[in-house]
């Protein structure tokens, strides 16, 4: 997660941004259970995504032989990338709810509901803010280097394996042979 150190400093701005804001905290008192969990499925694929082809980690090799490997690369790339994002937005969700318990006075929360606040205020508040912020993160990922994020998805055994698999592909297309 270093790494992605962009990605999670646009991911933690866009969360403090629904933290600080009263409308936003409006939409995510009236949103349903199920439009939360819509928009945070959408927020998490979305920066699962945006990673895999921003940062070229989808393979693509023609020098591939078996296509049951190549699947399989795939599917880990995915599920490892998922992972991470998975990991980014439960550190976010907990850093945001504590941040909504220590910024949003009870009162002051009440007076903008017209109700009295309760704890799944707090949650729900913090959850559609992670939810932006992941949306943020996958923006901001794009400052990150690619180098930093196969890093990040990828062991050095992994990276050392595609590159020797680029290398074939360049060859196979009639480049450079001494790389």
């Amino acid at each position: 997660m270093p790494s992605l150190s962009p990605a999670i400093a646009a991911a933690a701005a866009g969360a403090a941004f629904g933290i600080f804001y009263y409308n936003i905290w409006e939409l995510a008192t009236a949103l349903r259970t199920a439009r939360q969990v819509t928009v945070m499925l959408i927020a998490l694929v979305g920066m699962t995504v945006w990673l895999i082809l921003d940062n070229r980690l989808w393979e693509s090799r023609r020098h591939r032989s078996l296509r049951e490997e190549m699947i399989l690369s795939k599917l880990s790339t995915v599920i490892t990338v998922a992972c991470g994002v998975l990991a980014m937005f439960a550190l976010l969700f907990v850093l945001a709810l504590v941040a909504a318990f220590l910024v949003i006075p009870p009162d002051y929360l009440s007076s903008n509901l017209m109700r009295e606040s309760g704890p799944d205020d707090w949650i729900m508040i913090a959850w559609l803010s992670t939810s932006m912020g992941t949306v943020a993160g996958a923006l901001g990922s794009g400052f990150a280097d690619d180098g930093a994020v196969r890093q990040a998805a990828y062991s050095r055994r992994e990276q050392e394996r595609r590159a020797r698999l680029d290398r074939a592909d360049d060859r196979d297309r009639g480049g450079d042979t001494w790389a």
